[in-house]
């Protein structure tokens, strides 16, 4: 399914969305959820709705990712290891946290 076809999909078991990146503790928590389940997507530039918007323009790509990867590994445990990648849909740049099935994690 590709990610287009997930979003008008809407949220579910396996995918979330955000409008803006969300504090270390709530990306911790989604990862957590999603790796001790079959796995998942944290979607960054899309409202609860399933509305593309994108993120700010003003936002530096490289820092966003190292903000995510510092919260999933200050804050979980055993660590995950999601992938990190940023995807471009209607013209609007959205930040993907993919996160697999992992061992039981839990917050540090």
């Amino acid at each position: 399914m590709s990610l287009l076809n997930a979003i008008q999909s809407g949220e579910g078991k396996n995918i979330e969305f955000k409008e803006e990146l969300p504090g270390s503790q709530a990306i911790a928590k989604t990862v957590i959820a999603f790796s001790n389940t079959a796995g998942g997507k944290l979607i960054i530039g899309v409202t609860d709705q399933g509305n593309v918007t994108g993120l700010k323009s003003d936002v530096d790509i490289f820092e966003l990712q190292d903000q995510v990867a510092s919260a999933i590994y200050d804050n979980c445990y055993p660590n995950i290891l999601p992938d990190i990648y940023t995807t471009t849909i209607d013209n609007k740049v959205l930040l993907v946290i993919e996160v697999y099935r992992g061992n039981q994690s839990s917050p540090k």
